[in-house]
């Protein structure tokens, strides 16, 4: 009787393991369907002319959903096999990288909607590496996938309160007794982020960007036009802006992800690099300033969007402050 309450526990954990895995899952499959659309209206901007037509894209992103739909369908079923058909997958997307590169090539001139497409392509290859990664080593996987639970001190009883500390999964954990006032302060104190951890803040709030600023700039576009009605600066310029500001900081996510111990060096010449490049497009602001072809509005307003889209990286930066 004691044996089946064991196998009825370890049960329980298990549904529960699958539980959080296909949670993750769902959520990681609504952000490749988001993706996929906020990409899709990215290239079609009208400063990026776009060589290729829209349909060839939609079947390209459809064929690319469907697949990830079906495998994350098998994924959810525990078996651990599927986790190595994740990684052929995963293969496959980075050789598909290959096919804007070979347009590029036969298409020079498109070189902007080229290089947009390569650098969505790695934005998707970071998120899928980072799934990946969660498959093999988030504990809630480890117990679907590999049968293994891993102990955790401080999150044992929030995890495992409603089993029995007898378990055969894991040894029991004595705990020390604090008095009420010191336990309640560790309970409620904040871990402090670590490298890894701000490395994936860092990239989700860079790239983000690189797609949400452009669209909603193109969205909003009557509020930059020109006098005449004509011409929008601002679309063209915050998407390299943008672009500028993803290149220099996908250096230090690697850095940071790895806990190389030059990374917070790293991140001042980061910081170096973009005052710079933002000094270095002044003079052209500047020119579109005194060219009187656009109201004062304009301006006031494109550097709001700047204010915000660097009040982002900041924040994305801030934890480091604290370590």
């Amino acid at each position: 009787m004691e044996k089946m309450n064991y196998q009825q526990k370890d049960a329980i954990l298990y549904q529960k393991a699958k539980t959080r895995t296909s949670i993750r899952l769902f959520f990681s499959y609504i952000f490749l369907v988001l993706y996929f659309v906020g990409s899709f209206f990215l290239l079609n901007l009208d400063f990026l002319d776009n060589p290729l037509p829209p349909l060839f894209l939609i079947i390209l992103a459809g064929g690319q959903l469907a697949l990830y739909l079906i495998l994350f369908l098998m994924l959810v079923s525990g078996a651990k096999v599927f986790r190595i058909f994740y990684w052929i997958c995963f293969f496959f997307e980075f050789l598909l990288v290959a096919l804007p590169v070979y347009y590029l090539i036969q298409d020079i001139p498109s070189f902007m909607f080229y290089a947009a497409w390569i650098g969505c392509m790695l934005i998707k290859l970071i998120f899928l590496y980072a799934v990946g990664h969660s498959l093999g080593h988030n504990r809630w996987s480890k117990i679907l996938y590999d049968h293994v639970v891993e102990i955790d001190e401080e999150s044992e009883e929030e995890e495992y309160g409603e089993y029995d500390q007898e378990e055969e999964l894991y040894e029991p954990i004595k705990k020390p007794v604090y008095p009420k006032y010191e336990y309640e302060e560790k309970d409620y104190e904040a871990e402090p982020y670590t490298l890894p951890q701000v490395s994936v803040r860092l990239g989700i709030c860079i790239y983000a960007s690189l797609m949400v600023f452009p669209i909603v700039v193109q969205i909003f576009s009557n509020f930059f036009v020109s006098n005449d009605l004509q011409t929008v600066f601002a679309t063209k310029d915050i998407f390299i802006l943008s672009i500028i500001t993803a290149v220099i900081w996908t250096i230090p996510i690697f850095f940071m992800y790895y806990n190389h111990p030059y990374s917070k060096r790293i991140l001042i010449g980061c910081a170096i690099g973009e005052i710079i490049s933002l000094a270095a497009y002044m003079p052209k602001f500047i020119g579109y300033i005194t060219s009187g072809a656009y109201p004062i509005r304009v301006f006031i307003l494109f550097a709001i969007v700047e204010l915000v889209r660097y009040a982002i990286l900041l924040w994305a930066l801030r934890p480091l402050t604290k370590t």
